[in-house]
């Protein structure tokens, strides 16, 4: 859990939730790492949690991790985003279709994998999905966001990255517009 310069209890601040990716660590490519190095203002807390040998995003309680989180940290309910890269991507893909009613936006990066089935439960929820056209994950991302379009989303888009590979993440990170996409979703 990383909290944003200057926190304070008094106030409340949008929250991301990270998943990352088969290297099995959490802060490898964190986000506020990337940000920071690139001088991004960055007012999120991250709940970052480790999803370490044998482990499944698709197992794991985000929702209780977020009501645990809700009552030791200042969490604007209104603007949760989630975010992962590759089986990170993959684990996002699951856990929004459980707690889309939770979350502002959503956004798999380089997601390796994913189903749709029960996609539609989220078909209501912003998502950007980020993957690179070299990837052999892109066309099932492709799929996912198709899916979506046939259960009536409006709001769900592919960014395609011609000509770039699985390891996008640390490109997206460093992005102030992908925190300003974040931040232009809200619940409220």
């Amino acid at each position: 859990m990383t909290t944003p310069d200057g926190y304070s209890k008094d106030q409340i601040y949008p929250t991301i939730i990270f998943l990352h990716g088969g290297d099995r660590s959490n802060t490898k490519h964190h986000p506020t790492k990337y940000a920071y190095k690139s001088g991004i203002d960055f007012p999120f807390i991250v709940i970052a949690p480790s999803c370490t040998s044998g482990c499944s995003w698709s197992r794991v309680d985000l929702e209780g991790m977020l009501q645990l989180s809700s009552k030791e940290f200042s969490i604007d309910p209104n603007r949760i985003y989630l975010t992962g890269y590759s089986m990170g991507g993959a684990g996002a893909w699951a856990n929004l279709k459980k707690i889309a009613p939770l979350l502002a936006a959503a956004a798999p990066l380089a997601p390796a994998g994913g189903s749709t089935s029960d996609l539609c439960s989220a078909k209501d929820l912003p998502i950007r999905v980020y993957h690179g056209t070299a990837d052999s994950g892109h066309e099932n991302s492709r799929n996912m966001v198709k899916k979506l379009k046939e259960c009536g989303s409006q709001s769900a888009e592919l960014i395609s990255l011609e000509g770039a590979g699985h390891g996008i993440w640390p490109g997206i990170f460093s992005d102030e517009s992908f925190y300003s996409w974040l931040l232009g979703n809200s619940k409220g």
